[in-house]
């Protein structure tokens, strides 16, 4: 049987970041080991978005993601550093005891064939339960990545949960 991998699909203003946020803490309150990354935004994206950070689910860490790019700059600038420090996290989590990976989204640097995919595909090659956001415009994207075998789950906290407990408990 191999690991379940499930995508949240949501809309462009959906609070997905906080859904995931969520999510974590809630399996981490069930003592579950996790490995992979949320994202915690502390500004409003009208602001110049300085202040993404991705937070490394197995210690903790957070990753700052966004550039600063002064008062009178227009929208968000990933900072590709932050980026890649988040995804050698995931990857030297991914050797330890790991129950479930989660990352914060499959989006626009994973559709360029950077960001996270390769730290996506290694939790699915180690045979790990993997739950990943997928906004619907990336949906095609995604599905030419993952291929057939996934579950679409709503953007609703219950779902998700039951989705993952589900998953964590199948036999090995």
């Amino acid at each position: 049987m191999t690991a379940p991998l499930a995508a949240i699909v949501y809309s462009s203003g959906f609070p997905i970041d906080d859904l995931m946020a969520e999510v974590a803490e809630g399996l981490k309150r069930e003592a579950f080991r996790l490995c992979g990354v949320v994202q915690h935004n502390t500004g409003d994206c009208a602001d110049g978005c300085a202040s993404m950070a991705l937070e490394d689910l197995a210690s903790g860490r957070r990753f700052p993601i966004s550039e600063d790019r002064g008062a009178s700059s227009a929208g968000c600038r990933l900072d590709p550093a932050g980026l890649a420090a988040a995804g050698a996290a995931i990857s030297s989590a991914l050797s330890g005891p790991v129950d479930l990976v989660i990352v914060n989204k499959f989006g626009k640097q994973e559709v360029l064939g950077q960001g996270l995919r390769a730290e996506i595909a290694a939790g699915v090659v180690a045979g790990l339960p993997l739950l990943i956001a997928v906004r619907d415009d990336m949906l095609a994207a995604w599905a030419g990545f993952a291929g057939e075998e996934w579950q679409r789950l709503p953007p609703e906290h219950e779902a998700v949960m039951d989705w993952a407990m589900a998953a964590l408990r199948l036999p090995a």
